[in-house]
């Protein structure tokens, strides 16, 4: 028998792909449908020797409750930190597909 752990493959991944405000600072997903989750990965391709902060507005597909195969668009805000050895992650919930990131802020140190 043979049992398999660890993180499940994602329903739908995408490449490494610059923020619309800010394409130094790129991002890539995961969508899980079984756990209707987004899991968001980020990198500062400009990161020096310290952390990279930024606020990230991401901009999902989640589905209205009252209407099952209808879909709307939101948005969710992340406090985001990147260093050289880690990636910053989020996660969102209820969400389908993420359409788009925007940054309000980036500081790095």
């Amino acid at each position: 028998m043979l049992l398999l752990s660890g993180t499940p493959f994602a329903d739908e991944s995408t490449d490494w792909a610059g923020t619309a405000t800010n394409p130094e600072i790129q991002y890539r997903t995961q969508v899980y449908e079984n756990s209707k989750a987004c899991y968001l990965e980020f990198r500062d391709q400009q990161q020096g020797s310290g952390p990279t902060t930024f606020d990230a507005e991401v901009d999902y597909k989640s589905k209205v409750v009252e209407h099952p195969g209808e879909q709307v668009t939101k948005t969710d805000r992340e406090n985001i930190v990147t260093t050289r050895a880690h990636t910053g992650s989020a996660r969102i919930s209820n969400c389908y597909g993420v359409t788009a990131v925007r940054l309000s802020f980036v500081q790095r140190q």
